[in-house]
């Protein structure tokens, strides 16, 4: 059998759209709902095999995401509920809510087993107050400093 340069070349040009391709891996999504009212989205941040997520300096298999994975309305004492992949609950993952003062609420997880979590809006949150809800995926065995990934997902207080 013998190739022509023009098959030659239809197979190069295969062979290179199957590597960007694969390279062009997707990062996981989370979901976070509250009253009815839900938003999910991709990674802010996430870093495939080993690599780990650093923002002064990302590991080369690290990829970057929206800056928000996504916002909901939320009401003081309601139900957020927080689901992300199995294989992040597998692993380990931890969750804290801040507010757009900078201060910590009081709400903050470290999870290993589960891949959803249930947690109560502060009741003194007003109509002013934005939270930020920061997802942290990690590495097996390891604590949020060798984080693998990075959710953010904005809650607004109605």
């Amino acid at each position: 059998m013998r190739l022509t340069k023009r098959g030659v070349a239809i197979a190069l040009a295969a062979a290179t759209l199957g590597l960007v391709a694969a390279c062009d891996k997707p990062a996981p999504y989370a979901t976070v709902v509250s009253d009815g009212d839900s938003a999910g989205g991709e990674a802010t941040a996430w870093c495939f095999e080993n690599g780990t997520f650093n923002a002064s300096s990302p590991s080369s298999d690290c990829k970057a995401g929206p800056a928000n994975a996504g916002t909901i309305t939320v009401k003081p004492g309601g139900s957020v509920e927080v689901d992300v992949p199995p294989n992040v609950g597998e692993d380990g993952w931890t969750a804290a809510l801040a507010s757009s003062d900078g201060n910590l609420a009081p709400v903050s997880f470290v999870r290993q087993g589960t891949s959803y979590i249930r947690f109560t809006v502060p009741n003194d949150a007003t109509g002013s107050t934005t939270y930020v809800l920061e997802l942290l995926a990690l590495h097996p065995g390891q604590n949020a400093e060798k984080a693998r990934g990075l959710w953010r997902f904005v809650l607004d207080v109605a």
